[in-house]
């Protein structure tokens, strides 16, 4: 059983896909971290000033941008489609060089062929990929 993803948009529980949730919890948390060491600088935030919470309900929560979460989810569904239509060697070489973060050099090492070779077969990879993507 695969696990369920999700995040709570106005206070409503949102299936999202595990990418989408990664990479909001890396904004918040890098954001969290960024307000824990104004903290420590003693930087004074607007919500102390305002404690009675009156002004706060005025000002929209920017931090999450409800619209580019969900393009985000429909951007990755899309390339995910377009990677099943590779071939098992294409998928390699992009999962290699984009997700697992292998260096051209050292794919063109595992696949046997030159460095110059490599880069010609991802651009058309690429390509390929850019081609579904617009069809999708």
């Amino acid at each position: 059983m695969e696990k369920e993803y999700f995040l709570f948009v106005q206070g409503e529980k949102v299936i999202v896909t595990k990418e989408v949730y990664q990479a909001y919890w890396q904004v918040t948390n890098h954001e969290n971290q960024l307000n824990r060491a104004d903290r420590q600088k003693g930087l004074l935030y607007a919500e102390a000033i305002f404690e009675d919470g009156d002004f706060m309900e005025q000002v929209p929560d920017e931090r999450m941008d409800v619209e580019r979460i969900v393009e985000t989810a429909l951007q990755i569904e899309a390339v995910r489609e377009a990677l099943t239509h590779l071939t098992p060697e294409e998928r390699d070489i992009i999962q290699r060089l984009y997700f697992d973060d292998e260096t051209v050099r050292g794919v063109a090492q595992r696949y046997h062929i030159s460095h110059p070779a490599l880069i010609k077969r991802r651009d058309r990879i690429l390509a390929k990929l850019k081609k579904l993507l617009k069809g999708i």
